[in-house]
């Protein structure tokens, strides 16, 4: 089996051509996973941020819902010893 200088250069045309698609796809691949990393990297410290926020609320909400309840009960209190006072003067 002889190679003709067409095949030899067919050959060489398949072999570069593969090789230059691999390497073009390693190093787009590469740039992908970089771009991807840094872009998910950013939306985590975001969503640290916001639950940071949220956590702080959540927090000013429940001094609010103590004092709320702490007035609560001593209006309470007072209300079931005026009741006692009034229902003792009858």
């Amino acid at each position: 089996m002889e190679f003709e200088l067409k095949d030899v250069v067919y050959i060489v045309g398949i072999v570069l051509s593969t090789v230059i698609t691999f390497l073009g796809t390693k190093y787009r691949l590469k740039e992908y996973i970089r771009d991807k990393y840094d872009e998910l990297k950013e939306e985590i410290n975001n969503l640290k941020i916001e639950l940071q926020k949220q956590k702080s609320k959540d927090d000013l909400q429940q001094q609010i819902i103590d004092q709320i309840g702490k007035q609560i009960t001593d209006l309470n209190l007072q209300l079931v010893g005026k009741l006692d006072s009034n229902n003792t003067k009858k």
